[in-house]
């Protein structure tokens, strides 16, 4: 049986490597002997100083090392060993990289649409109003400038949104995790894609909840992330009678859930079983890759996300994020 994961087995006591199998050697290109405890300690715990490898146990890591990229976990195995579980996952940062760059790509046109349209209302109607204060200025009161004031700077935070929202796209800008407002994150968000949806003939609905304030995560990532399921949500009402989508909001124990409802085709059981795999797709022009990195970027904000479905009766999708705790940090 061929083990593709290398082990290694230091004494952290006596301060030796133990036992390396052949592969734990060659992922570190045969540099790491019986004698470089230390070196093995600086490679894999940089950061550490002089480190004491329990207290990194059950960790997941991963170091750049000679072109590649190697993931280690560090197990405390006795009171004085540990066991270094080590593989080579370039290959798959590489389809990750190449899935996300897709996935980025199959939604641009998506919200594009919507982007072009949006950014014109606000334009236009400060258009509109800088004519009218030019031509009235004189004659208008302070009052009533400063309402024209207070319009035109309300559309311009409308384009300040829009532009923000094009950062989505950027797959590898570290997330910054914040306390945010939901319920301005969903209106924000519904004036974006509303109009695509409803020229679909699709009656989109909102029912937002009563004593809801902030969430914890990263705005740009979950737009991201309601995005791709709405777009799966419009694909699956193709051709159905009374379409629709409904979103609701709902808090519970330290959480807050968004719920996206449609009475679409639905996935069948078997298909549900493998929704979150890379590259699995039951549409034609499908990528399979939405969900996987909308799990992905869940995950980095301590969210969830889960699927319930009824083939040929619809399917509901349910975002659960942390409630907001007032600190904001950023996240690789």
């Amino acid at each position: 049986m061929t083990v593709n994961i290398g082990i290694g087995v230091c004494n952290t006591t006596e301060k030796k490597i133990v036992y390396t199998n052949k592969l734990f050697s060659e992922l570190f290109g045969g540099s790491i002997g019986p004698d470089d405890y230390a070196r093995l300690c600086a490679l894999l715990l940089p950061d550490a100083g002089d480190p004491e490898m329990p207290q990194y146990a059950n960790t997941a890591k991963k170091i750049h090392l000679n072109g590649r990229i190697l993931g280690f976990t560090v197990y405390h195995a006795a009171d004085k060993f540990v066991w270094i579980l080590v593989r080579d996952i370039t290959e798959k940062h590489q389809l990750q990289a190449v899935a996300e760059a897709i996935n980025s790509s199959t939604n641009i046109g998506y919200i594009f649409s919507g982007v072009r349209h949006e950014i014109g209302n606000p334009i236009n109607s400060m258009k509109v109003a800088l004519s009218v204060l030019k031509e009235n200025l004189d004659g208008y009161s302070r009052e009533t400038v400063m309402k024209y004031i207070d319009r035109m700077l309300l559309d311009i935070g409308r384009v300040e949104y829009l532009l923000q929202t094009l950062k989505n796209f950027n797959m590898y800008e570290t997330q910054r995790i914040e306390d945010f407002d939901i319920s301005v994150f969903m209106e924000n968000f519904l004036s974006l894609v509303r109009r695509d949806i409803v020229k679909n003939g699709i009656d989109l609905k909102y029912e937002p909840c009563a004593g809801i304030g902030k969430v914890r995560g990263d705005k740009r990532a979950l737009h991201q992330v309601l995005l791709n399921i709405m777009t799966n949500a419009v694909d699956a009402l193709e051709g159905r009678d009374d379409p629709y989508i409904l979103l609701l909001i709902r808090g519970s124990s330290h959480s807050v859930q968004i719920s996206v409802e449609d009475n679409g085709c639905g996935i069948s059981r078997d298909q549900q079983k493998v929704l979150f795999k890379p590259f699995f797709t039951s549409k034609p022009k499908g990528t399979g890759l939405g969900l996987v990195i909308s799990q992905k970027m869940l995950a980095h904000m301590n969210g969830m996300i889960a699927i319930e479905s009824v083939r040929m009766q619809g399917t509901t999708v349910r975002i659960t994020l942390p409630e907001g705790s007032g600190h904001a940090e950023k996240n690789d």
